[in-house]
């Protein structure tokens, strides 16, 4: 089931990420940027890709693997806040359709 996302949800997603990240790291939000890189310039890891990926799943009923998501991932490296906000967003506005997309292609 895929799902359009308006403009509000989109900003309120962007906030949700920024605020997530500024927890996480411990820093002030306004600190972060979209071309801040999660891995180099705040420490992250692909664990906390996936961390902040499920609470998205919990919150837009998205019924996808964690496997499904990591091979997105991999076709679509995610290295900035921006990339991430972005990511976010196909995988909550494509949901399933993600799978299908994956597997043409292989």
């Amino acid at each position: 089931m895929t799902q359009a996302l308006n403009n509000e949800e989109k900003k309120q997603i962007a906030q949700e990420i920024l605020n997530f990240l500024a927890d996480e790291f411990e820093i002030d939000a306004s600190e972060i940027t979209m071309d801040t890189n999660i891995i180099d310039d705040l420490g992250g890891d692909s664990i906390l890709f996936l961390e902040m990926i499920e609470e998205f799943k919990a919150k837009y009923h998205i019924e996808l693997e964690v496997r499904t998501i990591g091979q997105y991932m991999l076709k679509n490296p995610i290295y900035t806040v921006g990339e991430t906000i972005q990511a976010i967003y196909t995988i909550i506005e494509k949901g399933e359709q993600l799978l299908e997309e994956l597997n043409l292609g292989d």
